[in-house]
C-alpha cells in the first residue's frame, strides 16, 4: 500500500489537525523511508516552537533512508527497532488475530498467516528482554501518536500510549486488524472526540483528539 501523502484525504487531515490544534510533538510508528506521513508531520510540526518528532522504523534499509533524509533536522529523532517488545504483545498465536472480533482484514487467511509467521520470526530474532521504544521511554509524552506499524502491534501500541498523548492518528482502522480495536475503544470513550474518519481511504483511517 502506498505511503500516506498530501495527495490523499488522510494525509491532508493529518496536516490540518496538527495545525488546527497547534501540536508540537509526535511519535510516528512505521515511518518507512520518511517520505510519506513523516514528511507531513515534519513540515507541520516544524511550523511551531520547539517541535519534536520520534520516527520509528524496524526495517534496516528503510531506516537508513529515513535517517539520511532527516539528518539535518536535530529535532527529528529516527529510531531503528520495534515500538514494543514481544512481552507486551496481546496476540500470542495467529488464531488470536484471525478469530478476533476486531479482524476486518479483507485478505485470504493464508496470506495473513504468512504475515504472522514473518512477524513472529522478526520478534523472535530480537535479543531476549530488550524493550521497544515505547517501553524504553515510559515518561515521554507526545501531543500526537500516529500508528501505522505492524499489522499485529497496533492495539498494544495504542494501549501503552493511551495516557501519554492528546491525539491518535490511526491508519488501517476499518478494514484491518491493526487499529480497528483502538478505533472502537476511542469511539466508546467520552474523553475522546473523533475529528476525522474515512472508511474509504486506504484501509480506513481515523483521528481522535482528547477533550
Amino acid at each position: 500500500m502506498p505511503e500516506i501523502t498530501l495527495n490523499d484525504d488522510f494525509g491532508r487531515a493529518i496536516a490540518q489537525t496538527v495545525l488546527n490544534y497547534g501540536f508540537r510533538s509526535a511519535i510516528e510508528i512505521g515511518s518507512w523511508d520518511g517520505s510519506g506521513s513523516t514528511a507531513i508531520l515534519a513540515s507541520t510540526l516544524g511550523k511551531h516552537v520547539s517541535p519534536r518528532l520520534v520516527a520509528i522504523e524496524s526495517d534496516r534499509m528503510r531506516f537508513e533512508r529515513l535517517a539520511e533524509r532527516y539528518r539535518r533536522e536535530s529535532w527529528v529523532y529516527c529510531y531503528h527497532g520495534s515500538s514494543i517488545s514481544q512481552r507486551s504483545l496481546t496476540p500470542q498465536c495467529f488464531a488470536d488475530v484471525w478469530q478476533s472480533p476486531y479482524n476486518g482484514l479483507r485478505y485470504p487467511e493464508e496470506a495473513v498467516a504468512g504475515w504472522w509467521q514473518k512477524f513472529v520470526g522478526y520478534m523472535a530474532g530480537k535479543p531476549g528482554g530488550v524493550p521497544g521504544y515505547i517501553e524504553e521511554t515510559p515518561g515521554e509524552r507526545f501531543d500526537v501518536a500516529l500508528i501505522d506499524g505492524s499489522e499485529f502491534t497496533g492495539w498494544d501500541e495504542f494501549r501503552l500510549l493511551r495516557d501519554r498523548v492528546s491525539c491518535f492518528m490511526l491508519d488501517d482502522a476499518f478494514h484491518a486488524y491493526k487499529c480497528t480495536q483502538a478505533r472502537a475503544e476511542l469511539l466508546s470513550d467520552p474523553a475522546w472526540h473523533l475529528v476525522w474518519a474515512s472508511s474509504y481511504v486506504r484501509n480506513g483511517a481515523a483521528i481522535f483528539v482528547k477533550k
